[in-house]
């Protein structure tokens, strides 16, 4: 399988996980339904309750680029973004 895979970790407010998991679930849901999105999942690393991590598989850079191209996908990001104090995103092709 190849394809590009993405990372993201929200460093939350502290209070903000439960609204932050509810923002990221509910764009992940909507990137699901996009051709060329894999995989969206979400998840609390074990022991670190400020943190929040967006695991995404995406079929090809094409895919990738509609995604982004979207109407309204800046202003979503920033929506999420709001309620963090850092995020790394890390990016590579699958092997």
């Amino acid at each position: 399988m190849s394809g590009i895979a993405i990372i993201v970790e929200y460093d939350v407010k502290p209070g903000s996980l439960a609204e932050q998991e509810k923002r990221v679930r509910a764009s992940a849901a909507k990137c699901l339904q996009e051709d060329g999105c894999l995989r969206m999942e979400v998840f609390v690393p074990d022991g670190q309750e400020n943190k929040l991590v967006l695991s995404e598989l995406w079929r090809d850079e094409g895919a990738l680029e509609v995604h982004r191209s979207q109407p309204g996908h800046a202003e979503e990001h920033a929506h999420i973004d709001e309620l963090c104090v850092g995020k790394q995103v890390r990016r590579g092709n699958l092997l």
